[in-house]
């Protein structure tokens, strides 16, 4: 059953592929140092699966964008998000820092798949006022999610290892994996159609007689 674009079902699933980024990014900030007691390494090797996490998300973009013109939104997100909830579970078992940072590099690329996705599907499927809207949402979640992300990880700390935040983390890409393939259709096709009614003959002015 797809998610209608101008329901609440639908922004919240906008709502989440803007907040997946930052969630993935800070949600590991208070596992730094849990990170180079469990790996033996330095502050320098573990703060690699920050930066090169933002490596592959910003290369990703550059990729997923052009791609999904020509394939569709709708395969492209999937992709990304199981990509990016497959390298969390590696990340979860990684059993040295070069495995992991590795396994970020990736799940950046995933992230990458979301953040660009979303900002192309509301281009799509809203204009005018709704477009605004819509827009306001994400700035808010992209804005809140950056905050608490910290706080979310260090609670997870609290309870359980480094590895968990993973977990979380991998959960989340599973849980938007399952809500694309449920209620996500193809945005594209609701722009072709937006497009052909625009275009109409009905719409076109007559020719002038002579």
């Amino acid at each position: 059953m797809r998610i209608r674009p101008n329901s609440l079902g639908f922004t919240l699933l906008l709502g989440a592929l803007a907040a997946l980024p930052p969630l993935a990014i800070d949600m590991g900030l208070p596992a730094l140092a849990a990170l180079g007691i469990s790996f033996n390494t330095s502050s320098a090797a573990t703060g690699l699966t920050l930066s090169l996490f933002m490596a592959g998300f910003a290369i990703a973009q550059l990729i997923f964008g052009p791609v999904s013109d020509r394939y569709g939104r709708r395969p492209i997100l999937f992709i990304g998000c199981g990509v990016f909830a497959l390298a969390n579970v590696m990340c979860t078992i990684a059993p040295s820092i070069n495995t992991l940072i590795l396994w970020r590099l990736i799940a950046g690329a995933g992230a990458g798949a979301a953040a660009v996705l979303e900002m192309a599907i509301m281009r799509d499927l809203f204009e005018g006022a709704a477009a605004r809207t819509q827009f306001s949402y994400i700035n808010l979640v992209m804005s809140i999610a950056p905050m608490i992300a910290p706080t979310i990880g260090g609670l997870i700390l609290t309870i359980a290892d480094w590895r968990a935040i993973y977990g979380v983390l991998a959960v989340g890409g599973l849980v938007l994996v399952g809500a694309i393939t449920i209620g996500f259709g193809e945005s594209i096709a609701d722009q072709a159609t937006r497009c052909d009614r625009t275009s109409s003959p009905d719409q076109q002015l007559p020719s002038s007689s002579k």
